[in-house]
């Protein structure tokens, strides 16, 4: 699931796709960068 505002990247999707995380970057300004990976 992802949160916040703005368009919704996964909105086309037909089903439910778990992701896990497997990494994440904070940078100075406060955004952060987060890679996720489909669970098997």
């Amino acid at each position: 699931m992802l949160a916040g505002h703005g368009p919704t990247l996964f909105a086309g999707l037909s089903k439910y796709v778990d992701l896990k995380l497997v990494r994440r970057l904070e940078f100075g300004s406060g955004a952060v960068a987060m890679r996720y990976e489909p669970r098997r």
